[in-house]
């Protein structure tokens, strides 16, 4: 009977712990709060179901089977490789549990009955632990679930855990062997049961100490994209005509660079981190106007030359002003786009631009983007001079100038964009 009960406990618990890694140190969603609690309830029902009909070992197989299932039902994508995700899952379980469970008695020299009476106690201690985390631990869960259910392991961390749990799993099996035939390796049970435990327990709390300096790191760079976005209003600002102008432009931006990706358009330049910072970098396109004098900034009529010739410098201004930013902060992927959004987005394709007159792929990516949602907003935005101009005339323009003005690659992004965009979106 003991030993029956002892097999329901290790059962559970790898069950319980296995739940646990999956969402904790692997970083696998949950289900809806309701679907996740009826999921736990059949998996423990068919773990338990099994464990009477067929066994243990078919239990530990079914308990690993519902936690790969339940990582394909919470994923939106790759849902397929949640079945082999947790391979490494019982290695990391026999990880912790085996130095507890094999070593103390071996060493100690226990008796049956009193290696039972340790093992009932080791699993009731464990039993108190996960109740007062499940008491105790409700704010930590709740910071957990608020700033870490969209983050996911990197490859290498990844990598590392298989490796880890599949030795875990050789040295627990190599040690269970060796007790149950009485050889005499109490040395190197020993060894290779505690060195399993602090290797696996070291690389968890590496990925979860990894998994705090990421949120930290999104904060920092949060609190700076926040910074960025102000400091471009507050230039904005001293322009009466362009209320609105760098958020517009900003959201332009992001849905050409994600067009582009789709349609595997500049992919060799397109990375992620590409487009990310130029997103972050968007708003500061125009931060050179700074050194624009108001009298002409925000002149209700249209710019005499020598006030155009003025109104151009607002590129090299901001392309200087951000370059002296750099050398301040130092190297940075978004201070770096924002130089090149801020000194190249009003040159054109065809070399008819300014400043510098550079024509075609000359001009960086970023600064092509920039230009198509730079123009557009301008022509559908009201201004002091002029009233918006209609989205379909606004569209024939900028078909018109692809090919001269723009890069027809970037115009047929923006277009298919805006395709994807609501009617209310578009307005």
């Amino acid at each position: 009977m003991a030993t029956e009960v002892l097999e329901i406990m290790e059962t559970v618990a790898i069950t319980i712990s296995g739940f646990l890694i999956k969402k904790y140190v692997f970083l696998e969603p949950d289900l809806e709060a309701g679907k996740q609690r009826i999921f736990y309830c059949v998996s423990f029902f068919l773990v338990v179901i099994s464990l009477f009909a067929f066994g243990k070992d078919v239990a530990t197989l079914a308990a690993l089977f519902m936690i790969g299932l339940n990582i394909c039902l919470s994923r939106k994508k790759h849902r397929l490789r949640g079945l082999i995700s947790m391979v490494p899952f019982l290695g990391i379980i026999n990880g912790l549990f085996v130095p507890f469970l094999l070593v103390p008695p071996y060493l100690f020299a226990l008796s049956a009955q009193e290696t039972r009476i340790y093992q009932f106690t080791f699993y009731g201690v464990l039993a108190v632990l996960l109740i007062l985390f499940y008491l105790k631990g409700r704010k930590w869960r709740s910071w957990f679930d608020e700033n870490m259910q969209h983050r996911s392991l990197r490859k290498s961390e990844k990598y590392l855990l298989w490796v880890v749990g599949i030795l875990m799993l050789l040295f627990s099996n190599i040690s269970n062997s060796a007790m149950q035939n009485a050889v005499d390796l109490v040395s190197f049970i020993g060894i290779s049961s505690i060195s399993a435990f602090v290797m696996t327990i070291t690389i968890i709390v590496l990925i979860m100490q990894g998994n705090k300096r990421s949120f930290y790191h999104e904060q920092v760079s949060n609190m700076q994209s926040g910074m960025i976005t102000f400091m471009a209003e507050v230039v904005e600002n001293r322009d009466d005509n362009t209320g609105g102008h760098i958020r517009r432009t900003a959201e332009y931006v992001e849905g050409i660079a994600k067009e582009l990706k789709k349609q595997e358009k500049y992919s060799e330049i397109l990375t992620d981190k590409y487009l990310n910072d130029m997103v972050v970098a968007a708003p500061l396109h125009d931060i050179g106007k700074i050194h624009i004098p108001d009298i002409v900034l925000n002149k209700p009529g249209k710019l005499t030359e020598e006030e155009f010739e003025v109104m151009k410098t607002h590129t090299t201004a901001g392309e200087e002003l951000l370059n002296r930013a750099k050398e301040e902060l130092g190297e940075s992927g978004y201070l770096n786009m924002a130089v090149e959004m801020a000194a190249y987005h009003h040159e054109w394709w065809n070399g008819k631009g300014y400043p510098y007159g550079i024509s075609g792929e000359e001009i960086p990516l970023c600064a092509r983007i920039m230009a198509v949602a730079d123009v557009f907003d301008a022509l559908t935005s009201k201004r002091c001079y002029k009233s918006a101009m209609p989205l379909e005339k606004a569209y024939a323009i900028i078909r018109e100038e692809s090919g001269t003005h723009f890069d027809s690659a970037v115009v047929e992004a923006f277009f298919s964009a805006m395709d994807n965009k609501s009617p209310h979106e578009k307005c």
